[in-house]
């Protein structure tokens, strides 16, 4: 046979899958989980040993979470709760507090970075509990 009869096929760029994408994006954001869980001061033999203990479940409205506030050392235990509901006073934040927002969906042994009208806090989320 010869050449002439061999046909040449020109590879063309073809626009990502959107399972492709999909699987892209869900990468990324598992790469930003483990780098929020690595952040912050080594965790304490208190905390691992809440750590060891706890549910891996993100923390999701209604659900109760143990955290500690990384600047002061203590820990405060809060309760999500939709827009507009809650009352720091008895241990609920809202989901549309700078708090709630950024615990929502993060699992224990994180560290997220708060930023509130009294300045940027550090906390490190210890359990969530129903």
């Amino acid at each position: 046979m010869a050449d002439s009869h061999r046909v040449r096929v020109r590879r063309e760029h073809q626009p990502e899958a959107p399972i492709g994408a999909y699987i892209r994006k869900a990468g990324e954001e598992a790469d930003a989980r483990v780098a929020r869980a690595l952040a912050g001061p080594p965790v304490t033999d208190a905390e691992a040993e809440i750590l060891a203990g706890s549910a891996h479940e993100p923390v999701q409205v209604y659900r109760k979470v143990l955290v500690t506030d990384l600047a002061l050392g203590e820990q405060e235990r809060y309760r999500i709760l939709p827009d507009g509901a809650g009352d720091p006073s008895r241990g609920e934040i809202s989901l549309s507090s700078p708090l709630g927002r950024a615990l929502l969906m993060e699992y224990p042994g994180a560290v997220v970075r708060v930023k509130a009208p009294g300045g940027e806090r550090l906390y490190r989320i210890l359990r969530v509990e129903a």
